[in-house]
């Protein structure tokens, strides 16, 4: 019985993300994975990140998304290649709009290319 025990053991690790958070607004924090930073050409990247939506002037989390994002350093543009691991089949880059947390993603991402 020892024996049968004993070779059936599984380790199982968890999968550690390194969160770090990027920036707030009233309506939610934005973080990225640092661990998970892929130099895909020249200047394109591909990063995870998470945004918590919050309760307005709350504590409160409404909800919580990853998104899996390539991000041209160089032009200043992105795309969501997957929103809570379903993948988005056609992608086009976009501007930031002057959205302060996607371009503090960018910013924080692309210091390290």
């Amino acid at each position: 019985i020892l024996i049968i025990f004993s070779t059936n053991i599984t380790i199982v690790n968890a999968i550690n993300k390194n969160w770090i958070e990027v920036s707030r607004s009233v309506d939610g924090i934005q973080y990225w994975d640092s661990d998970s930073l892929i130099k895909r050409k020249k200047g394109v990247i591909e990063i995870s990140t998470k945004y918590l939506k919050m309760e307005h002037k709350s504590t409160v989390v409404l909800e919580e998304n990853i998104y899996t994002m390539e991000i041209n350093c160089l032009a200043k543009k992105y795309k969501d290649i997957s929103v809570n691991g379903n993948n988005i089949l056609i992608t086009k880059w976009e501007d930031t709009n002057g959205d302060k947390l996607i371009n503090d993603v960018i910013t924080e991402s692309c210091k390290n290319v």
